[in-house]
């Protein structure tokens, strides 16, 4: 199975306590359900809905390039490749 890095920032940073992580799996999905599994529930209540999915206000790239939050199952990774998990933004 491919290991990639997750990227993560503010919160997700926070709570893992590290700011990247090395997970394996065969794509986006797979990766978020082995980080949800370093420290649950914690993970999963910051990063799910109540339907499971990602919430939207995060953003993920995959090697640069924004994923579709609907489509994560079929984004297939690489290993090498680089997830980022941006969080929330606001401001002005």
């Amino acid at each position: 199975m491919p290991r990639i890095l997750v990227k993560l920032y503010t919160t997700l940073k926070d709570r893992l306590d590290t700011p990247v992580a090395a997970l394996e799996g065969e794509d986006v999905s797979q990766v978020l359900g082995a980080l949800i599994e370093l420290k649950k529930p914690d993970i999963g209540r910051i990063l799910l809905d109540e339907n499971g999915l990602v919430k939207n206000h995060f953003v993920l790239t995959l090697n640069s390039e924004i994923l579709d939050h609907r489509k994560l199952g079929q984004a297939k990774v690489r290993e090498g490749d680089i997830l980022h998990i941006f969080p929330p933004v606001s401001g002005g």
